[in-house]
């Protein structure tokens, strides 16, 4: 069964919004998202919580260190 990860988009239009997907540990493509605005908003950060649930903070290229840290916080 492939794991479902949780997506969190920091800065942007799409400042705190979580999205879930299914996750292929295998695949060599980095984990990315096109936000509304065409931007590219990459993996910054990963946080494992308990055995079955990984949480990923893609950054907005727009994001501010304050949006990134709140989040991260968390």
């Amino acid at each position: 069964m492939t794991p479902i990860i949780e997506c969190i988009i920091a800065g942007g239009p799409q400042h705190g919004l979580v999205c879930r997907r299914r996750w292929d540990g295998h695949r060599s493509t980095p984990l990315a998202v096109i936000s509304e605005d065409g931007q590219l908003c990459i993996a910054a950060a990963r946080k494992h919580s308990g055995a079955a649930r990984t949480r990923f903070i893609l950054l907005h290229p727009q994001a501010t260190g304050e949006q990134f840290l709140t989040l991260l916080a968390a």
